[in-house]
């Protein structure tokens, strides 16, 4: 019993050694050292790995080396730590041709991931109920306490074929102790030692268990958050050096995702209507028309989700805002992403994207029936996927106007007024000049100013008299 105890505190302490990772509650994921590690892209997905193994049995054991496998589903708490469920099953063949052992096992474990320098190098604990059966000397069967510590490696196996994105092969080496308690297990009765001490080698799949997560609700709390720690960072503010405008942020103050207090920003009018705005500018809608095109910068969102960041959030603030401010405008939410992955996969990611974004603004108040949402997946790109910064820029989100905006051109107003002039003129221009014009123009109207004379009992006009016959006609005009 104070054998167990004292396994299950190493744990703890192992555990324990490593406080920085394990309050990563979140993933960030611009940081180019890890955001292409297979723990990174893992996100906080459940997976399952199925692994050989082969044992390096303990002579006192009195059976050769082993083989097995394991079998394992877990589940990325954080950034530094996985939980996991584990079984594990080894078969070994007794010396002196007397049986074959069997060994089982079934416990917790966990991979421990201690540098931030190489992200998919991880430590293996263990902790399993074992049972051993027909092994060597004079107790065949018994029941035992196993634990496992070692070193292992993730290998990223890219999407594996669209069916797993972020599948890696796992690989790890561990030293076991078998702490059966009795002396006489084995077949060397020259020792009295309680447990075997032997090794376990592994090598096998980490297999990510479905998509991009579902757009989570938005949150009703509207107040500016730190953006998420992303990297080498000098002030703390959760904006990486090479992308921070303001290096010297004071510990804890909000920012935005130039790194600058975001009490502090000027708020600036956009250049010109419907561009998008530079960092710092605000979002202004007004004077937008139908197909233009507005690239919401700094929306970003958690690795491989549909969860919104902190800092994203604060930017949809003012957009919400803006399409408050102009009720006839109908916008299409559209998502893109990079070329990482399948086709099919980033589609799907896309959208989620697209819609996490239409469900925030439809939290802030802005009517369902004046947005639509698109993935465009990869499809659309704006710069090269070869380079990290080219990637950076083709995961976006964009909103195209659909209906509502300005009219193009104000060619209506231009037609009425010109009839307006050319009555002017009429009236302005000698006789002479208007008759041929009256004519022309409406030569149905010619026998309603016949008619206009005799009614009035005027004498037979005199040729030469035009002046009267177009002030009669004007007002049938």
């Amino acid at each position: 019993m104070n054998y167990r105890l004292g396994t299950l505190g190493l744990i703890a302490a192992m555990v324990l050694s490593f406080p920085s990772h394990a309050q990563d509650e979140e993933y960030a994921s611009s940081d180019e050292a890890s955001s292409d590690s297979v723990k990174a892209r893992l996100g906080q997905h459940l997976y399952v790995s199925p692994m050989f193994s082969y044992l390096k049995a303990a002579d006192a054991r009195g059976t050769d080396d082993g083989l097995g496998g394991q079998l394992s589903l877990g589940k990325s708490l954080t950034s530094g730590l996985n939980l996991e469920l584990t079984a594990d099953y080894l078969v070994a063949d007794g010396k002196t041709g007397g049986g074959t052992a069997t060994i089982t096992g079934v416990g917790i474990g966990a991979m421990v991931f201690p540098l931030t320098s190489l992200p998919d190098l991880y430590v293996p604990i263990a902790l399993k109920r074992g049972q051993v059966k027909e092994n060597p000397g004079i107790i065949p069967d018994y029941g035992t306490t196993l634990f496992d510590i070692g070193l292992g490696y993730l290998l990223s196996l890219g999407d594996f074929g669209g069916y797993f994105p972020g599948a890696a092969l796992r690989t790890e080496v561990k030293y076991r102790i078998d702490a059966h308690g009795r002396e006489q297990a084995g077949n060397d009765p020259t020792t009295s030692d309680k447990s075997f001490y032997e090794g376990v080698a592994s090598i096998g799949l980490l297999l990510p268990l479905g998509a991009a997560a579902a757009p989570a609700a938005p949150a009703e709390s509207t107040e500016p958050v730190a953006v998420v720690d992303t990297g080498a960072d000098s002030d703390g503010d959760g904006v990486t050096d090479e992308l921070d405008q303001c290096p010297d942020t004071p510990a804890g103050t909000a920012v935005n995702e130039s790194g600058c207090p975001l009490e502090a920003t000027p708020v600036a009018e956009p250049s010109s209507p419907c561009e998008t705005p530079a960092a710092g500018e605000a979002i202004d809608l007004n004077g937008c028309k139908t197909g233009d095109t507005v690239v919401l910068r700094g929306v970003n969102f958690e690795l491989d989700s549909a969860r919104l960041t902190a800092n994203a959030k604060t930017i949809l603030d003012g957009v919400a805002d803006s399409l408050l401010a102009a009720q006839a405008l109908h916008v299409e939410i559209g998502g893109h992403t990079s070329s990482e992955g399948s086709d099919s996969y980033n589609l799907k990611l896309s959208d989620n994207r697209a819609e996490a974004v239409r469900q925030y603004l439809l939290a802030r108040g802005v009517e369902g029936s004046r947005l639509t949402v698109k993935g465009y997946g990869e499809g659309s790109p704006v710069a090269d996927n070869a380079s990290a910064e080219g990637r950076e820029l083709n995961r976006r989100v964009e909103l195209k106007v659909t209906e509502g905006g300005a009219a193009p051109a104000e060619a209506a107003p231009v037609e009425e007024a010109a009839p307006a002039e050319e009555a002017a003129a009429v009236e302005e221009t000698a006789p002479s000049e208007e008759a041929a014009p009256v004519e022309e123009a409406a030569p149905a109207e010619a026998a309603p100013v016949e008619e206009v004379a005799p009614v009035e009992a005027e004498p037979t006009p005199v040729e030469g008299e035009p002046a009267p016959e177009v002030i009669d006609a004007q007002p049938v005009q």
